[in-house]
């Protein structure tokens, strides 16, 4: 008989607008069946944040603002309950750009760390290369992957195991946002089918059982 200690999850999900179409979808579906299960196993928690960017409007001017990373908590199984998912997630789509780094730099206190009686996992799912701007700051390429890859580094610090999925598709699945995204996320990053539950279970049972 093996033993294992509470668990929590926090996914966090691309939510730019090159997610749009198919992979949103499938990667919502994902995410859906992920809680679900979790829902029904009285040890585990999930916590799942989309991340994008928000542009404040200028009233006084009748014309856009500025542009922000955003951060958005869509469910936390510790205080909401699973009928909050179909009720509102419907609500949520894709758009803007990818503050990725930024982004988990911004939740980087609220990602809950491993203790000696409670594993912690952060799942991601993207599609590739952290960018973002606005009139304070240009976020993209090298500068953006080194910083991207240094939070997720920091996300390891905290005992948290990390596992980050790679959505892709005929247009993007370019060999550079492959190797980007290998930079950012090690050996932890994995090519699959999002649309195969059994290929993610399977990839995500093999980082469950870890020791």
């Amino acid at each position: 008989v093996e033993s294992y200690s509470d668990a929590i999850l926090h996914i966090s999900i691309d939510a730019s607008g090159s997610m749009n179409g198919d992979k949103w979808h499938n990667t919502i579906t994902s995410t859906v069946a992920i809680c679900k299960a979790a829902s029904m196993i009285s040890n585990v928690d999930v916590v799942v944040s989309f991340r994008s960017t928000h542009s404040t409007v200028d009233t006084f001017r009748s014309r856009s603002g500025d542009n922000y990373p955003l951060v958005l908590i869509g469910y936390d199984s510790r205080v909401d309950k699973f009928s909050k998912i179909p009720r509102m997630w419907k609500e949520i789509y894709p758009g803007g750009t990818t503050p990725e780094g930024l982004c988990f730099e911004a939740i980087m206190n609220d990602i809950i760390p491993s203790t000696n009686d409670r594993d912690s996992y952060f799942l991601n799912f993207s599609d590739g290369m952290p960018m973002f701007s606005n009139d304070s700051l240009s976020y993209y390429y090298g500068d953006a992957v080194n910083h991207t890859k240094k939070m997720v580094n920091e996300i390891r610090s905290k005992g948290i195991k990390v596992l980050s999925y790679f959505i892709g598709d005929s247009e993007y699945e370019r060999e550079s946002s492959i190797r980007d995204f290998k930079t950012m996320y090690g050996k932890d990053a994995e090519f699959i089918n999002v649309t195969n539950l059994t290929s993610i279970s399977k990839t995500m049972n093999k980082k469950f059982l870890e020791k």
